[in-house]
């Protein structure tokens, strides 16, 4: 799915895989109309949509749930988990609707994600930017793996930098956060140049507004941008799946167009397009894929 061949399977991924429960067999038709149901009535709830500064309240609430458990029970990864992880049955898999006896299977396909991403990417740079950090899940992770390297999250929720601070003094390793607004690219944030910068499950609450966030990007010059995001330009419209994955994201006015104006950047000679990837390794109702580019100097 990522393209990494298996003598390049990282150690904490294969700790990690032998330790969780990966069996799953095809939804029968029976759940493929329970699970349709499901996800037509969330697309046309009253509550799909939310403001700017609804959005803002709900993962300043969420993220400071995970302060809460992280300065109550300690740090680890279960007490950076967001709670948008819920347990379920149900998940989108190689274009198909899977069903696990395992409710935590999504998560843990996210944690191998990850560490296949990191290992394979990130391993070469000294500071690594996130942007839209939220819990700090994957600052902690990356710290885990590269305990040396400097981590920096950018996030617009307080509760964040707070996170930050609190696996900092723990940890004693170089975690940092600082506030960043993704859609108004404010208050300004010094990028050192050359580092890595990152977004993941971040992105898609821009919807079309991610011109100001490209400049940005762009601007701090880095050696690599790496994106795990829900890219509306990998779904194939005729597939029931996808489509029905395209109306929720349109309905929730999730990242919209970002693939597009990636292209037209690299037609433009200013970027190139390291890889553009669709893995279907996927969630509940949408999916992740993978965008690595970086500036033409």
């Amino acid at each position: 799915m990522f393209g990494v061949s298996p003598n390049e399977l990282p150690e904490p991924f294969l700790s990690y895989l032998g330790r969780m429960d990966a069996t799953y067999r095809e939804a029968d038709s029976e759940e493929l109309k329970e699970y349709f149901l499901q996800v037509l009535k969330r697309i046309n709830a009253q509550d799909i949509r939310r403001t700017a500064e609804e959005n803002l309240a709900a993962f300043e609430k969420g993220w400071r749930e995970n302060l809460d458990a992280l300065l109550s029970q300690g740090t680890s990864a279960e007490n950076l988990k967001p709670r948008y992880f819920r347990p379920g049955k149900f998940l989108r898999y190689d274009r198909k609707l899977i069903v696990s006896r395992n409710p935590n299977l999504e998560y843990d396909l996210f944690t191998l994600a990850r560490y296949l991403l990191f290992s394979g990417y990130l391993s070469s740079f000294e500071s690594i930017y996130e942007i839209g950090c939220g819990s700090c899940q994957n600052l902690f992770m990356l710290s885990e793996l590269f305990p040396s390297k400097r981590m920096i999250g950018l996030d617009w929720a307080p509760a964040s930098t707070e996170i930050a601070k609190v696996l900092a003094d723990s940890l004693k390793r170089p975690i940092e956060a600082t506030l960043f607004d993704m859609m108004s690219v404010s208050p300004a944030v010094e990028i050192e140049p050359g580092s890595a910068i990152m977004t993941i499950h971040a992105l898609e609450q821009i919807g079309e507004g991610h011109e100001k966030l490209l400049s940005f990007l762009l601007n701090a010059r880095p050696g690599i941008v790496l994106h795990y995001e829900p890219i509306l330009e990998f779904y194939d419209e005729g597939d029931a799946l996808d489509y029905l994955a395209f109306m929720y994201c349109r309905k929730r006015n999730y990242l919209s167009g970002f693939y597009t104006a990636l292209l037209d950047r690299q037609k433009r000679g200013e970027i190139q397009i390291v890889e553009a990837r669709r893995p279907f390794l996927g969630g509940v109702i949408h999916e992740a894929s993978l965008i690595i580019w970086k500036p033409r100097f």
